[in-house]
């Protein structure tokens, strides 16, 4: 089986028809992936400033809060996203921005990885409004410009379809 005939049976999938062919199913996702992308975006914006070591004033743990809300708005965006893929995988696989897209999400999971599994628990016995060491500024900063760039990339996709 091709690639070519494997994204056409995802195309042709139940989940495929309806996100194509139910009229409101597609809005409603794109409001959902809105919705996920501001929870995910805002959440971790407050979360990684804070790592970067800004807004000290904004206590450690509670930034650290958002996490959760960050993960609501990863989850409601992977769900989304798969619905947008269904109805058209031979419009997105070829373009390179999704493609990129795709590839900064994996290295975002990869940097989430390892900030959970090197750096967390470290911040448990810093201060409130303590600094962050350089390590956990970078997983933070690194975390920011990656959610940035996707945000754009998702963006540009209509501007690269290739067919």
């Amino acid at each position: 089986m091709s690639l070519q005939d494997i994204l056409i049976a995802i195309g042709s999938s139940w989940l495929g028809h309806i996100t194509r062919d139910v009229k409101w199913v597609f809005p409603t996702l794109e409001t959902i992936h809105f919705f996920g992308l501001s929870m995910l975006y805002g959440a971790l914006l407050v979360v990684d400033v804070r790592l970067m070591g800004l807004f000290r004033e904004i206590p450690l743990q509670r930034a650290m809060a958002f996490t959760r809300l960050a993960i609501l708005g990863f989850v409601l965006n992977i769900l989304s996203g798969i619905g947008f893929f269904t109805a058209d995988p031979l419009m997105y696989w070829p373009n390179p921005a999704f493609r990129l897209k795709m590839a900064l999400v994996v290295l975002a999971g990869l940097n989430v990885i390892w900030f959970e599994a090197a750096l967390r628990p470290r911040l448990a016995d810093l201060a409130p409004d303590a600094d962050t060491d350089h390590r956990t500024k970078l997983a933070g900063g690194l975390s920011l410009a990656l959610w940035t760039v996707i945000l754009l990339l998702g963006r540009l996709l209509p501007q690269f379809e290739t067919y």
